[in-house]
């Protein structure tokens, strides 16, 4: 498949499942953190989407990226029935949930660094 068809369907499940998340998911636990679509990678033959998230606790609470991950296994099926409905592809990809920990890698490096300037 052309790879800027690939491309401009990534960006549209992406914007799908952002937009899902924000709207029609009520669940309490994705409402403690701000859960966030880093981006998506989506197999040529359209089989799987790989949506790699990333989550970030409100107002400085702790909270368990795992019960956030395992809430996110659970609506899968939202996921992929909202991406049916609004894309209109011949084939929906099944969504895999994916932990993007870019951000806490970059935060611990500016941490590191900080140190490293203050000594």
């Amino acid at each position: 498949m052309n790879k800027q068809r690939i491309a401009g369907i990534e960006k549209e499940i992406g914007r799908v499942i952002s937009k899902t998340l924000m709207l029609d998911v009520k669940n309490v636990k994705l409402k403690e953190a701000i859960v966030s679509v880093n981006h998506v990678r989506v197999t040529e033959d359209l089989k799987f989407a790989d949506v790699y998230f990333t989550v970030m606790p409100l107002n400085g609470k702790n909270i368990e990226n795992t019960e956030i991950f395992a809430t996110l296994e659970n609506i899968k099926g939202l996921l992929r029935k909202k991406i049916s409905e609004e894309l209109g592809l011949r084939f929906t990809p099944e969504v895999r949930i994916k932990t993007d920990d870019s951000v806490d890698h970059a935060m611990k490096i500016t941490k590191l660094l900080n140190e490293i300037k203050g000594q």
